[in-house]
């Protein structure tokens, strides 16, 4: 809870003996006392020992602290209740949970989609494209903003799009497997995995994925969207439009959609 500011503070109305006098505020505190030890609990299993130990336990952190056992024990139970933090029930130690990865997944996003929604539009208007903001979910892309706005939009599969290897830029090849669509057969699974190989190494040497265009679909493309730690967040694509005039930026659509999610990722806190 926020504290009022020392204007806002309810002090007593003078009395007889304070009439006249000019009225002491309390002391402004920014925190509560409770919000601040909880914190202090929060920070000690973010700690490198927690990490290493896979969780620490109500002696170690009371220890750390310099606290009661009884203090820190009421400490972790509150925040085990809000889904904060999680107990191991054979070992009894805690870790945080993962209700406050949620809240800070929810953080960055909406940080990202208020940095990117003007990005979005001037890229969309410069290069007379629909262009889609993407993150990588459950192993489905979903889109967080589309420029036009678009009523038919769905998640994707990431082989499906170009946003996918894009999203998938940092794992492993192993793990690109886990992206391919389950139900296919060994072929087409095998031809899916290489495809994502191929795209996944084409984004990390040219910074961008093209897919061409087809009878179906147009010409699309997906570069990586960072954030102050490097790691791939979202990814910028853009599809361009059937029968449009080029733009008259004179920029081509890979340059462009690559130079916008560098600035996007610059806004993001992302040095190169």
């Amino acid at each position: 809870m926020i504290s009022p500011p020392p204007h806002a503070s309810t002090a007593t109305h003078p009395t007889a003996s304070t009439a006249g006098a000019t009225p002491t505020l309390p002391p402004y505190t920014p925190h509560s006392a409770g919000l601040r030890r909880d914190m202090e609990v929060l920070k000690e299993l973010a700690s490198e020992e927690c990490l290493r130990r896979s969780g620490l336990g109500v002696v170690r952190i009371a220890e750390r602290l310099g606290r009661e056992k009884s203090q820190v024990s009421r400490a972790l139970r509150a925040l085990e209740a809000e889904g904060l933090v999680e107990r191991d029930p054979r070992t009894r130690t805690y870790q945080l949970g993962w209700g406050l990865y949620a809240l800070a997944a929810r953080g960055i996003e909406t940080r990202l989609v208020r940095a990117a929604t003007a990005h979005l539009h001037r890229l969309a208007a410069d290069q007379r494209a629909e262009v889609q903001l993407c993150v990588l979910i459950g192993g489905q892309v979903l889109t967080l903003i589309s420029v036009p706005p678009r009523a038919d939009i769905r998640a994707e599969a990431p082989i499906e799009t170009p946003a996918g290897p894009v999203l998938a830029l940092d794992w492993s090849d192993g793990a690109l497997r886990d992206l391919v669509p389950p139900g296919s057969s060994d072929d087409d699974s095998r031809l899916d995995h290489e495809s994502l190989l191929a795209s996944s190494a084409h984004a990390r040497t040219h910074g961008y994925v093209h897919y061409p265009a087809t009878e179906e679909e147009p010409a699309r493309y997906a570069a990586p969207v960072r954030d102050f730690r490097g790691i791939v967040l979202a990814a910028l694509q853009l599809t361009e439009r059937a029968g449009e005039q080029p733009p008259l930026t004179g920029i081509s659509a890979e340059q462009a959609v690559v130079h916008t999610a560098r600035a996007l990722s610059a806004d993001l806190g992302f040095e190169r």
